[in-house]
Parts: C-alpha cells; structure tokens; sequence
C-alpha cells in the first residue's frame, strides 16, 4: 500500500517543489530550450502533477497517463524543445520527487517499506511518462516533417511506416561519408 501520508506531503509541498523545478529548468544548460516556454505554463504543468500525484499513483490509469503526456510531447515538439531536453526535464522532476521523499522519511522499518512502494510506483509512472512524451513528440515530429517524406513500407518488427527522405542524392551522400577502405576501415574513402 502505498503511503498516503507521503502523497499527502508532496501535494502539500507541491508550491515548492514546482518553483525549484521550474528554476532548474531555467537554469540548467542541459535544458537551454526550457527558457524560452513561458513560466506560468510550466509552473502549471508541473504544480499539477504534484497536486495530483496521489490521483495518478493510485488509480494507476494508464489511459490517462496516455492522454496527458502524448499532448505534452506535441506541445514540446511544437515548441521546438529538443526530445532530449523534454526527457531530461522529466528526469529533473522525478529526481525533485524523490528526494523530497527521502529528506521527509521518518526512518523507522515501516515507513521505510512505505517509502520503498511508494518510491517504485513513482518510477513505474515516470517511466510511462518518458514513453508516452516521446511517442507524441515523434509523432507530432513524424506530421510535420511528412511533406519531406515518404512511406516505404512497414517492418514485422516495427509496425510504424518506416521513412525516407524524397530529397535526391541523400542516401548516396551518406553512403559516400561511410565508405569502406581497402584496409577495411570505415570512414576512409577507397582507393
């Protein structure tokens, strides 16, 4: 069972920890994209997930961690956030959590099984979270580049359309940076 103590404590703490992720973000050069989102949208993001979490943690609805996160990716795509900065950001958040679960953690056998579950379905919800930002940044990525692009078929082992550039010449300066010496070292051209 998951602590309703510690969730109570995050959403009553959420107005902190929303302001130190939202400075980090605009701070840390990992995340230089970050600056340029407006400050009020992602305190308003970020306060809702604390506020919410306990929502989240225990209804366990992956629907709707489907529905909010595939929106978010769009927005960063949209935006012109690089994935990484995206993914980074989400890392940074879980990081903020979990930490502040550990510095509120009394310390005695049963809190720490509470904090171990706890802690576990945070990481489990995070990592839902990272895949489905990703799936609507690709996807929203995939729709704005589709004019560049065209379908070449499908693989039994990725059922998404697998793309290429329409662009003449593309492949064949790719094949030409790679060439294959005589030695048989990649990079050199032969010869």
């Amino acid at each position: 069972m998951i602590s309703q103590r510690m969730i109570e404590q995050v959403q009553a703490c959420a107005d902190p920890l929303t302001n130190d992720l939202v400075s980090i973000l605009y701070t840390n050069p990992r995340c230089p994209s970050y600056r340029t989102l407006p400050k009020d949208r992602l305190i308003e993001l970020k306060d809702d997930l604390y506020r919410n979490l306990g929502r989240w943690l225990s209804s366990r609805s992956k629907a709707a961690v489907e529905s909010r996160y595939l929106k978010l990716g769009r927005e960063r795509c949209l935006a012109g956030v690089p994935l990484s900065e995206v993914i980074f950001a989400q890392s940074i958040t879980k990081s903020l959590l979990l930490g502040f679960i550990r510095r509120s953690m009394p310390g005695d056998t049963e809190d720490v099984n509470l904090e171990h579950e706890l802690v576990l379905a945070i990481s489990e919800f995070f990592d839902e979270v990272v895949y489905w930002v990703a799936e609507g940044y690709e996807d929203t990525r995939q729709a704005r580049e589709a004019n560049l692009l065209k379908d070449v078929g499908t693989s039994p082992w990725n059922p998404r359309p697998k793309i290429e550039p329409i662009r003449a010449g593309v492949g064949a300066a790719n094949e030409r940076d790679l060439a294959v010496s005589r030695g048989g070292d990649v990079g050199e051209t032969p010869g």
